[in-house]
């Protein structure tokens, strides 16, 4: 489980679709540290989005996404990475909607830190367990 909002790491929420009127792009907001924003019905775009943030709303390429496939179901799982890795790792995992993504800080908060890179753990997460580990 991924908190949207955690005390000194994010104070702000946005939800935000992956589609606007007649598949039209959402407008993007402004990059800000402390802020977390959740994307609905946007795996089917998931490269392009990320390319947007960077390049449209001043995002850092390191910045942690999450992808929620099927969430609350028994068969959920969840893939981590940045953004200028998660769409090859929702494509080596073959994620598919019903997805939900999470982009920002808080994506990190509830993850373990790799004892031997001293990194954050990336890759395919189901029931808490690191199933596949990309670092």
């Amino acid at each position: 489980m991924i908190p949207v909002t955690h005390r000194g790491v994010s104070n702000q929420v946005v939800m935000c679709t992956g589609y606007g009127r007649e598949g039209t792009s959402p407008d993007l907001i402004q990059y800000h540290k402390e802020q977390t924003i959740v994307f609905l019905m946007a795996v089917g775009r998931l490269r392009e989005l990320c390319h947007r943030l960077i390049t449209l709303a001043n995002y850092p390429s390191s910045t942690p996404v999450a992808i929620v496939e099927r969430a609350g179901c028994p068969q959920q799982r969840t893939v981590v990475g940045t953004m200028e890795t998660i769409a090859d790792l929702a494509d080596q995992h073959k994620v598919v909607p019903p997805s939900t993504i999470v982009v920002g800080d808080v994506v990190n908060v509830l993850l373990d830190i790799d004892s031997v890179t001293g990194q954050t753990v990336t890759g395919l997460i189901q029931q808490n367990t690191v199933v596949e580990s990309s670092s």
